[in-house]
Order: C-alpha cells, then structure tokens, then sequence
C-alpha cells in the first residue's frame, strides 16, 4: 500500500522516498508529531499531533494545515505547534477524565422509550 504515493505528479523533492516511508512512523512516534511539508499537495503545510485516551492509546489527531506561502515551516512548528501539543494535552486529559466516569446503559422499554437507571 505505501510503495506507491497516492499523489501523483508532485514535484519529485516533494514526493516521500521509500526510505522516508519506512522510518518517519518511528520518527514521528518518538518526537510526538508528524509534519507534512508539501508533500500531499504543493502549497500545504501541515503538523499534526495526536489526541490519546486515558489508557494512552491514540484514538484521534489534530492538526494545523497552513497555505506553504503565507506561513514558513519555522512559524508552523514554533508558534502553531506548542498551541496544537497543548490543545490536544487538554482534550486528551478530558477524555481520560471522561474514562474514568461511572458509565451505565441505558435499556430500552417496550414502547421503544429509554429507561434511565435509578440511582
């Protein structure tokens, strides 16, 4: 799946080399963002960082995409990425706190009404 970029017609320094294929996840997994600068599409940059559970599983990710000849990669990643990592540090605390809330269900009546538990 990842031996052929799904762009194609990008300029050639801007497609990713198998090299580059093979070890940005593990670049990306240990410095805790990925970049993509005009990779996808000339003129796009974009930093993404993920978004974890309680338990520290990515579930989601967020990211800033930004026009490539408005905004430099060194504005991206000093002034949007420290947002971008603090931002999704507090939705991920949230989801750990939601986590760790008491959940019930909720059963179905016969007339198709929910019964909400007693409690």
């Amino acid at each position: 799946m990842l031996a052929e970029p799904s762009r194609s017609g990008l300029p050639e320094r801007l497609g990713p080399t198998p090299s580059r294929l093979r070890d940005e996840p593990t670049l990306v997994r240990a410095r805790g963002w990925a970049l993509a600068d005009e990779e996808l599409a000339v003129g796009i940059r974009s930093v993404a960082v993920p978004v974890r559970d309680g338990d520290g599983t990515v579930r989601a990710a967020m990211n800033v995409t930004v026009h490539a000849a408005e905004t430099s990669t060194d504005t991206l990643l000093h002034e949007h990425l420290p947002r971008l990592l603090r931002t999704a540090g507090e939705v991920s605390a949230e989801w750990a706190l939601w986590q760790q809330r008491p959940h019930t269900e909720v059963t179905p009546t016969r007339d198709g009404s929910q019964a909400l538990p007693l409690r």
